[in-house]
């Protein structure tokens, strides 16, 4: 079975979507590589100025379904913009299970402003900007999503990723 990591910046997909492969004995990947690998020497950030968002929307449209069409059990972590690319959501959705880790906005934004705000929240009110686009995300996760894992405070690693295992074994066995 494949399993597709989604959810906002900051909730854990790669961290997870990565020990939950190692777990499993599962191939991982993360669709934020997979892109690199297509538009290098450029990094996303370049590509997407340079290009614009349609032309992005493609490349990962691309990297993703190369990715599906030549892996099978497989683990993969999506970046947290994935749900504004329709064709991709559908392409999981048809192709595996979509596993949606959640936690409270206010937690993501608190970690969001450690690491740094990225230029899609370099507004006025990055506040407001973020509840926004959490409002507006967490709506279409939750429109696709086979599972939901609701995740707490930033805790110890080992203990989440057993949480992720059991609802996982829970809901798909073992």
């Amino acid at each position: 079975m494949n399993l597709f990591f989604t959810g906002m910046k900051h909730s854990g997909k790669t961290t997870f979507a990565k020990r939950v492969a190692q777990e499993r004995n599962k191939t991982w990947a993360d669709s934020d590589d997979l892109i690199l690998n297509l538009i290098s020497p450029l990094s996303v950030r370049e590509y997407y100025k340079r290009f614009g968002k349609e032309a992005f929307l493609l490349q990962e449209r691309k990297a993703v379904s190369e990715f599906i069409n030549s892996h099978d059990d497989f683990v993969l972590s999506l970046g947290g913009g994935i749900c504004d690319n329709t064709p991709v959501m559908e392409l999981m959705k048809e192709h595996g299970k979509l596993i949606y880790l959640s936690r409270p906005e206010e937690l993501l934004f608190e970690k969001i402003k450690q690491k740094g705000l990225p230029p899609f929240l370099d507004t006025d009110n990055p506040r407001a900007t973020f509840h926004e686009l959490f409002l507006r995300r967490d709506k279409i996760y939750r429109s696709y999503l086979d599972l939901e894992i609701e995740l707490g405070p930033y805790s110890d690693k080992d203990q989440t990723l057993n949480f992720i295992l059991s609802k996982l074994e829970e809901k798909y066995g073992r």
